[in-house]
């Protein structure tokens, strides 16, 4: 079982506010030990984008030039549209034969949101550029160095708070020589959950948890909800999970 360590920082107009969350390699479950998810769990939500209807996101690759093969796995974390359907006792949210959708890219899970009537429109389409120069809404760099604090991710978010929305978004994948594509992909999609709006989720279960510790690492349905949630006009707010 993957567990991994990741942070996150978000600066407001004069001031800042940072939050933590984790993401390590290490087999924390061979001796079969798990944790039941309960009914109740919430996905923290914080600050969207405020953008027009149509518009894209302009990502970077800072150092993609540097790194093709990661370049590639962070192209499917962001472009990949493909429903997964998980079983949910495998999660522990459900009896057998009852199952979840899941998504492993967020153009997939995003374009779903967008086709709800949201108060503000949800970001869904995307231009990756490799430049080393900083352009771009959010910016994403593979770090070959360890974070001193032990964590794997890192995504730091300039906002405006007097217009509640996010500016731009930096992401830091860290120590990028020793992950596993697996690995990298799951980190770098809890990251872009980050830059997209999404703070943490209560369940152990979640791709959103503070500490990513799942078989599953997925976008799920209630990190869906929580997106829906927060581009309704709902900032800053608890979403609980129906399951």
């Amino acid at each position: 079982m993957l567990s991994i360590i990741v942070a996150s920082s978000i600066a407001f107009g004069f001031g800042s506010f940072n939050f933590d969350s984790a993401t390590s390699e290490s087999d924390l479950m061979t001796s079969g030990f798990v944790i039941q998810n309960l009914k109740g769990d919430t996905v923290d939500t914080w600050i969207s984008w405020k953008l027009a209807e149509g518009d894209i996101l302009n990502i970077n690759f800072v150092n993609g030039a540097d790194y093709p093969e990661l370049s590639n796995w962070a192209r499917f974390v962001i472009d990949d549209t493909e429903e997964i359907e998980i079983d949910d006792s495998l999660q522990h949210k459900g009896p057998s034969g009852q199952t979840s959708t899941y998504f492993a890219g967020w153009t997939g899970a995003l374009e779903k949101i967008a086709q709800k009537d949201t108060e503000l429109f949800v970001p869904h389409k995307f231009n990756i550029i490799e430049s080393k120069q900083g352009q771009g809404d959010i910016t994403i760099e593979f770090s070959k160095l360890s974070n001193a604090d032990g964590y794997s991710g890192y995504t730091r978010s300039i906002v405006d708070d007097s217009q509640n929305q996010i500016l731009k978004s930096h992401i830091v994948i860290y120590d990028v020589d020793s992950l596993s594509e697996d690995s990298f992909k799951t980190i770098l999609r809890h990251e872009l959950g980050h830059a997209f709006g999404l703070a943490h989720s209560t369940a152990p279960e979640d791709l959103m948890h503070p500490t990513i510790q799942t078989d599953y690492p997925y976008i799920s349905e209630c990190n869906l909800d929580a997106i829906e949630s927060l581009y309704d006009g709902d900032q800053s707010s608890s979403v609980v999970c129906e399951k």
